[in-house]
């Protein structure tokens, strides 16, 4: 597919998204998306190849993306629009891939649910708390325990074991429920690897070498401790604010969640 060439200069953009900036005029903004749509269809094009999911639906969910960092933009801190945009854009395909195309077809708010109240029980485990009740936490989450413990066994469900595991039963009898699922990774896993990889990347040199080793490595946080020159209880903090940072970011609300409910 031949690129198509774009009608305005970077001088005239740059004057647009200023324009925009200050004016939020709705004609402006579409402008402003047209423009832009080369950075769409590269996108489009990447992760075409890398599932089953055509270009033109891509291309769609992407232009979501791209809508949002028009809206989002603010030229006035000196970074270039595309360097804003494009993560927008492929983590806009990248959450509609985990959500809606997965061997399992689950719940994003139940999975999200879960994330959450894991992160609530891993602070208070952190700062050297008792865990949350069912109730303290549904409270917290605002949910009903009923939904939260849907969220539970959504979680469970989605836990599939190999079909080389051995069965644990006392018994030793196989669970065909369980036992007959093939665990390799597929297109959605290996886009959620290479969302966090880009993610871990994105960060301070001390912090890419922190989450690698302890997160990535399985090095224990008291050998790395040493190695910096740092308390454990420090290195501790510092990788629980790192770990909460990209869970954060990888779990971000889609754009597209409000046209869901």
């Amino acid at each position: 597919m031949v690129p198509r060439s774009n009608p305005y200069s970077a001088a005239t953009l740059e004057a647009m998204h200023l324009n925009y900036a200050s004016s939020r005029c709705t004609r402006l903004r579409n402008r402003l998306v047209e423009a832009h749509l080369n950075l769409v269809r590269q996108q489009a094009q990447r992760q075409a190849q890398r599932c089953n999911l055509g270009f033109d639906d891509l291309f769609q969910i992407g232009c979501l993306g791209l809508l949002a960092a028009v809206e989002g933009f603010d030229p006035s801190k000196g970074n270039a629009f595309s360097t804003y945009a494009v993560p927008l854009i492929s983590g806009q395909m990248r959450h509609y891939l985990r959500d809606r195309h997965q061997p399992i077809r689950c719940s994003w708010r139940l999975r999200q649910l879960m994330a959450k109240q894991e992160q609530l029980q891993q602070q208070r485990q952190h700062q050297g708390l008792l865990p949350l009740t069912d109730a303290a936490l549904a409270l917290r989450l605002g949910c009903t325990q009923q939904r939260l413990q849907q969220a539970r066994e959504l979680h469970h469900a989605l836990q599939c074991t190999s079909l080389d595991a051995q069965s644990q039963n006392a018994d030793s009898q196989q669970q065909p429920s369980q036992e007959l699922v093939d665990s390799r990774p597929g297109p959605e896993q290996n886009l959620l690897w290479q969302e966090l990889n880009e993610r871990v990347a994105a960060l301070a040199p001390a912090d890419q070498h922190i989450v690698r080793a302890c997160l990535m490595e399985g090095r224990s946080q008291r050998e790395l401790a040493r190695e910096l020159q740092l308390s454990p209880c420090k290195l501790s903090r510092r990788l629980h604010r790192l770990q909460q940072m990209l869970r954060e970011q990888l779990s971000a609300t889609a754009p597209w969640q409000a046209q869901l409910q």
